[in-house]
């Protein structure tokens, strides 16, 4: 090779030289500085994204310590009842399906089991029993593979 180049014009050999520096400049940009260039600005992109995240957390953390703070939702007086007709009467006015099994467990606790229930109504039935003092002990909900937003749900409350 060096023969070859030895041959040529000087002309010629000019050609070649800057032909091989600027292949060696077109290398060294397609693998060296455009990988660094764009995942930097990739990772500029992606630090900014999960600053605006982050943002949005601060402002909703903050709402949510001025709405507890600021509201103090007293326990509701669920009179004499027992805690699993409560649960029953309140799954009934969440407009629920009504449940497979509600059983009394122990003096202030029940147990509900669902095959297929609306979840954000039944998120909603269980805030509500929180505001009469009881609290999930145990639960288990699995999605339902035929209808979405249905669930199966098996849980245990208790009253404080």
């Amino acid at each position: 090779m060096k023969d070859w180049y030895l041959r040529q014009t000087s002309r010629d050999r000019l050609i070649v030289l800057i032909v091989g520096v600027l292949a060696f400049i077109g290398m060294l940009y397609a693998f060296v500085w455009y990988p660094m260039a764009s995942g930097l600005d990739n990772s500029r992109m992606l630090i900014n994204s999960k600053r605006e995240t982050l943002q949005k957390v601060e402002v909703a953390s903050t709402e949510l310590k001025s709405l507890s703070g600021a509201a103090s939702n007293p326990v509701l007086d669920a009179g004499n009842k027992e805690t699993y007709s409560l649960i029953d009467e309140r799954i009934r006015a969440g407009g629920l399906s009504k449940p497979d099994r509600v059983e009394p467990v122990g003096d202030n606790g029940a147990r509900v089991q669902f095959s297929e229930v609306e979840f954000d109504k039944l998120v909603l039935v269980l805030a509500e029993l929180e505001q009469y003092g009881l609290t999930v002990d145990n639960m288990s909900i699995t999605r339902s593979p035929k209808t979405v937003g249905m669930v199966s749900a098996k849980f245990k409350m208790e009253k404080n």
